[in-house]
C-alpha cells in the first residue's frame, strides 16, 4: 500500500521525529502514518503518548490489521496545514499536551519511532471527505476493517 500512496501523490515519508527540521507543507491535506514492516507487533502499556490516553493491549490486539502498512489516516484542516497538524501528533507522541489525540494507539508500537508519515495536500478538495475516502478503499481491501488507528471512520460517527 505504500507503492500505492505515492502513486496517489503523497509525499514525506519521514519519521515523526523529522517533522520540525523538513519543509512539511502548511496547506490543508490528508496524511498517513505507515509502518514497511509486516511482522507482529509488540504492544506496550502504557505507550509513549500522553499519560492516561492509553487503550489495553486487547484493544490493540484486536484492532490489528496483519498484513497491512497504513496504520493511520488523518485529516489537517487547521491553520498551519499539515505541518501543524503532524507536529501536534509528534508532540503528543512525547507525552505532551497537543490538541491530537486520534490514532493515539501508534504510540502503544514498540517501533513507533520507525513509523513514517506521509501527506497529500487536498488543494479544492474538502479534507474530511478525503480522509473519509481513504479509509472507505482501505476497508475495501483489508475485509472491512479500518487501519489500526482508526477508531472511527474518518467523522465523529461510529460504524
Amino acid at each position: 500500500m505504500i507503492q500505492s500512496l505515492r502513486d496517489q501523490h503523497f509525499e514525506g515519508f519521514i519519521r515523526f521525529e523529522e517533522i520540525p527540521h523538513e519543509e512539511v507543507t502548511t496547506r490543508h491535506g490528508v496524511y498517513a502514518v505507515v509502518r514497511e514492516s509486516t511482522a507482529a507487533p509488540h504492544f506496550t502499556v502504557p505507550g509513549t503518548g500522553r499519560a492516561g490516553t492509553h487503550y489495553p493491549a486487547s484493544v490493540l490486539e484486536a484492532a490489528w490489521v496483519y498484513d497491512a502498512t497504513v496504520l493511520y489516516f488523518g485529516r489537517a484542516q487547521c491553520k498551519a496545514g499539515i505541518f501543524e497538524r503532524l507536529n501536534k501528533y509528534r508532540r503528543f507522541g512525547d507525552g505532551k499536551r497537543s490538541g491530537h489525540s486520534g490514532g493515539r494507539a501508534i504510540w502503544q508500537l514498540e517501533d513507533a519511532q520507525h513509523l513514517k508519515v506521509c501527506w497529500r495536500p487536498t488543494n479544492n478538495q474538502d479534507p474530511v471527505s478525503e480522509e473519509r475516502a481513504l479509509i472507505e478503499m482501505f476497508k475495501k481491501s483489508h475485509h472491512g476493517a479500518r487501519p489500526f488507528a482508526n477508531r472511527i471512520n474518518g467523522t465523529k460517527s461510529r460504524p
